[in-house]
């Protein structure tokens, strides 16, 4: 979320972000927010005005009934028994007008607010200076490339095709316990998985990250405070409050991303404490709305999966600075798998509302000559501890909200189906990549003689 008074002052920027980012400005309508905004601050001048009328009328009737009590010992006023008709009637009445005024003022500023919220959760975050202007994918821009592309002189095969005939992979059955885009990991797939995220959490716990588990459900207040609320609700996979203790909603969440930066709202740091860095192991869950169709074979765009998160809480001015280690770690990973790779320094048109700056890590594919995603690193700013309260405490007393920084270590979905594809050998085994083989317990899959 974005500061109102940033907005009031910098106008011309914020339309000027939305053009960028390609929306719609009649959705997205400064003109109109800053309309509300207006109607929204007149009705708290007024309300307080009302008020404070209100309590000098009060103290004027406190007044009166001090008089009488004076002046009239025989009789008894104590409390509501009061003799009101001692009073001055015209004090009384412009009293309650003042309290009905005051209730009819609250509803119109209950109604202005709600629409003003509303367009608020709505303004997306300023993209950095840095980023490449564009209106999607084909805008993004390629920064490096790492490794050579294997050249295989054979017939190859996409990574279901490897998983299935060497026992590694089942999507049929599990098609037939949960639906499409499920899965089943089975054999040296699974020990893969478990040394991928040993070597991502051993790397980032040297490096100073603490470890944590998280929650895969989380209310709405944790959604809406990493922004995939309102904006992303048909990604989000919702549970069934009448199960639920207290009747909460609750919500699968997609990332560990949600839960960890939610675990510290209403913090207070102090400066000396960023930055704060966790590393997280969760499920995920997504449903993939809006992708029907797409990428629908094997486990490359799946309902559920596990994934290592590195979240980062940062002070405004170091954020780049970490978001650039966050992408250094990600690299060594992908090297130390010698998987070929590329980044790519995502567009204005490519990237959520709440990003700041976003950069993606892709594995080239031999079998389909392409490259699949595989990471993504996302600078924040302070879209999300606005939202969420948190702040941290200066060297100089003054306060300020942290950047947050989210960025994916690993999953077990996508790098699996990137070392099948690229380890795959002309006798249908695959070599498995020299890292992993103290996890997996040998150097070469081979089809399982039955």
């Amino acid at each position: 979320m974005l500061d109102i008074h940033y907005i009031r002052e910098n106008v011309e920027e914020l339309k000027k972000n939305i053009l960028n980012r390609g929306l719609d400005s009649k959705i997205w309508d400064v003109g109109k927010l800053l309309e509300l905004d207006k109607k929204r601050v007149g009705l708290i001048q007024q309300i307080e005005e009302v008020r404070a009328e209100r309590n000098r009328m009060a103290e004027e009737i406190k007044d009166q009934i001090s008089k009488i009590k004076d002046t009239d010992q025989s009789s008894k006023i104590e409390g509501d028994n009061i003799d009101k008709q001692r009073l001055s009637s015209e004090i009384i009445e412009q009293g309650r007008r003042l309290k009905d005024q005051i209730k009819e003022l609250e509803v119109q500023l209950g109604q202005i607010s709600h629409e003003w919220q509303g367009l608020m959760d709505l303004m997306p975050n300023i993209v950095s200076s840095q980023m490449p202007i564009g209106k999607s994918s084909a805008d993004n821009c390629e920064i490096k490339i790492w490794g050579e592309k294997k050249k295989l002189d054979f017939k190859l095969h996409d990574h279901l095709s490897i998983g299935k005939s060497l026992d590694l992979i089942d999507t049929e059955k599990a098609a037939k316990v949960s639906g499409s885009r499920f899965y089943f990991l089975k054999n040296e797939a699974v020990l893969m998985q478990f040394g991928l995220f040993n070597l991502m959490l051993n790397k980032l716990v040297k490096a100073g990250f603490t470890p944590i588990t998280t929650p895969c459900l989380v209310r709405e207040k944790a959604m809406y405070g990493t922004g995939y609320f309102p904006g992303e609700r048909d990604q989000i996979y919702k549970i069934e409050k009448s199960n639920v203790e207290e009747g909460n909603e609750l919500y699968l969440t997609g990332t560990s991303e949600q839960a960890i930066i939610s675990f510290e709202m209403d913090t207070m740091f102090d400066e000396s404490e960023l930055p704060k860095k966790y590393v997280g192991y969760s499920t995920c869950f997504r449903s993939e709305a809006g992708s029907w169709g797409k990428d629908t074979k094997g486990i490359k765009r799946v309902h559920q999966f596990d994934k290592v998160e590195m979240i980062y809480f940062t002070t405004p001015e170091t954020s780049q600075k970490y978001m650039q280690e966050a992408l250094g770690f990600e690299e060594e990973i992908l090297q130390e798998l010698n998987l070929p790779y590329h980044i790519i320094d995502m567009c204005t048109g490519d990237v959520g509302l709440s990003t700041h700056r976003k950069f993606d890590v892709e594995v080239w594919l031999p079998s389909q000559n392409e490259y699949m995603e595989v990471q993504s690193n996302s600078d924040l700013g302070q879209y999300h501890s606005r939202r969420l309260n948190i702040k941290y405490r200066k060297k100089d007393g003054s306060l300020d909200f942290v950047h947050t920084i989210s960025a994916t270590g690993v999953t077990n979905t996508r790098p699996i189906a990137a070392i099948l594809d690229n380890y795959q050998k002309a006798d249908g085994s695959v070599e498995v990549p020299q890292v992993l083989r103290s996890f997996v317990g040998k150097d070469i899959i081979t089809p399982r003689i039955i």
